[in-house]
């Protein structure tokens, strides 16, 4: 089987997957992810910053190189919402590529939105009902409704972990004036979305991307991150709300104890917890099922297709 490498460049990390690929189905499976939080402050400046570029060229490269050791016969490479947003994302498509003789596709967020969709449906067999996914990521959030016939309608919203926290989150522990401002926030970038979804009457949400990882993986107190056991793990959303209680008391160092959770996540993932509870609690969903199978798969997908 011919073998493959995805690289998705996002707000807060850059991940990498290896695989084989054939007639459908993903084989010989690999993940890896760096944290640079490339985006952060991008929703204050608008701007990239030249030493968190530096850092996310250097692991690109590093990907890459780890690319062609596996065989990849091709390699792709997105980048969503930090590098989307930003006035000089020229120069980091310029260094990236000056590093790597590879150019970046700088994805929109409904293009970004149907990749995911691909990719978790790549990881489900039962081809029946309709599913809601949600990806929470550092800049943005993709909700996404369909089944195995297509996507019936999705939305990116400017609403992602690292945007929310760097908007809002000064205090350490975090201030409940603070939190207040941000759920309002959250709401008003939201709203607009939730009769549409609640028109298609979905009950099942999968969750994918770093906020619905950390979920699961702190639920199952998961020292060393296992795809195939993590996989399909039902987060509730008293799961979720007894989560956020508990971090909201305590410190970014304290956070970074807990088993489950990267430690580079620790000053973000609050945020995402809380964009991840207002979406469930508003559609009036009692979990979320975890997909490892996420917009990486769905980018080779996409990748190939256009052949």
């Amino acid at each position: 089987m011919k073998k493959y490498a995805t690289i998705d460049i996002g707000t807060n990390s850059v991940r990498l997957l290896l695989c084989a690929f054939d007639e459908g189905e993903f084989h010989d499976v690999h993940k890896k992810v760096e944290m640079t939080r490339l985006g952060k402050g991008v929703n204050e400046t608008k701007m990239l910053d030249f030493e968190r570029m530096l850092e996310t060229a250097k692991i690109v490269k590093q990907f890459v190189e780890e690319s062609r050791d596996y065989g990849a016969e091709k390699l792709y490479i997105m980048a969503t919402s930090a590098v989307r947003d930003a006035s000089n994302a020229s120069e980091f498509t310029d260094m990236v590529l000056l590093e790597t003789g590879i150019s970046i596709e700088v994805i929109s967020g409904e293009l970004e939105a149907e990749i995911g969709f691909a990719g978790v449906l790549a990881g489900i067999k039962d081809e029946s009902g309709l599913y809601l996914v949600i990806d929470i990521g550092g800049g943005s959030t993709e909700l996404i409704t369909g089944d195995h016939e297509g996507i019936l309608f999705s939305m990116s919203l400017d609403v992602g972990a690292v945007r929310m926290t760097g908007a809002f989150l000064n205090q350490d522990p975090v201030d409940s004036t603070e939190l207040e401002k941000m759920r309002r926030a959250i709401d008003d970038i939201t709203a607009s979305v939730y009769e549409t979804l609640r028109k298609f009457n979905v009950r099942k949400a999968i969750g994918i991307g770093g906020t619905a990882a950390s979920y699961a993986t702190m639920l199952e107190k998961m020292e060393v991150y296992n795809r195939e056991n993590i996989h399909g793990t039902v987060v509730t959303i008293d799961n979720i709300r007894e989560i956020n209680n508990q971090l909201m008391k305590m410190t970014n160092l304290e956070r970074k104890e807990i088993v489950g959770l990267e430690e580079k996540r620790a000053d973000i993932i609050f945020a995402g917890g809380i964009i991840l509870e207002k979406i469930l609690g508003s559609l009036g969903l009692e979990s979320f099922e975890f997909s490892d199978f996420d917009n990486l798969e769905g980018y080779l997908v996409h990748s190939l297709s256009k052949k």
